[in-house]
């Protein structure tokens, strides 16, 4: 995933803490190994999370499109992600020096 052991369950933890039913479940060790999974709850949110993910996609297909189209070296990320979150960053840098 990308991220340390200890950070994983740090975002557990806060997720659990977040809402009023946990979404993630602990087993303790012991000859099956412990481990955790998601709980029906957890479940859900994860049902609804992607949903939204859709959602907003959907929403701004078109901008995002035509961003690809107008950047200069797009061919050069086929196939790979486009670093859109460099946008938003430029969007402040571009905001606080137009103070």
């Amino acid at each position: 995933m990308g991220m340390s052991y200890r950070r994983a369950w740090l975002l557990v933890d806060a997720l659990n803490r977040l809402f009023e039913t946990p979404v993630v479940e602990t087993k303790h060790g012991g000859s099956a190994g412990g481990g955790a999974e998601l709980t029906p709850f957890g479940h859900q949110v994860v049902r609804q999370y992607r949903t939204i993910e859709v959602k907003a996609h959907e929403a701004v297909a078109r901008e995002l499109s035509a961003l690809a189209a107008a950047t200069a070296r797009f061919d050069h990320y086929v196939g790979k992600t486009v670093p859109w979150a460099v946008l938003p960053k430029l969007c402040v840098q571009t905001r606080r020096s137009n103070k």
